[in-house]
């Protein structure tokens, strides 16, 4: 896209949370200078993927419930902080006031070392993969493509 446009874009929204980290994609994207927003920050919790049913919620990770017992969050709200600490933005779904309030107090500090061991959760798994609907085989070059 880079090496066509004639405007660069500022922002590009991709999947990416605990489990699809795709440390090498942020940082290039850091190097362009565009922003990056996370659709899916809670990975699998979306009823509409097919892929990860077969494991437990990102948002119940041990991990994450560890790490936000120390900030007294859950582990929706650390997965937001950690994609906030990154220097990234994020776009939680949520139909239920509720959760749309635990959503916004997602905006909090995490110390370094809790951003190391969620980073180290990665997986490389790729949730949203629409490729078969398309009929073009998406993400071939990018983390989670298997």
């Amino acid at each position: 896209l880079l090496q066509h446009a004639t405007i660069k874009p500022a922002v590009h929204q991709l999947e990416m949370h605990p489990y699809l980290v795709q440390g090498s994609f942020s940082d290039f994207h850091k190097q362009q200078n565009i922003h990056l927003t996370h659709y899916s920050p809670f990975g699998n919790s979306n009823e509409i993927y097919d892929k990860g049913k077969e494991i437990g919620k990102l948002i119940d990770d041990p991990v994450l419930t560890e790490i936000g017992k120390k900030y007294n969050k859950n582990g929706a709200q650390v997965a937001l902080a950690w994609g906030i600490a990154k220097g990234h933005s994020v776009i939680p779904k949520s139909k239920t006031p509720a959760r749309i309030k635990a959503n916004l107090e997602g905006d909090f500090k995490l110390d370094a070392e809790d951003v190391k061991k969620i980073d180290a959760l990665d997986k490389k798994l790729r949730f949203n993969d629409p490729s078969g609907s398309f009929g073009w085989d998406f993400y071939t070059d990018l983390d989670g493509k298997n």
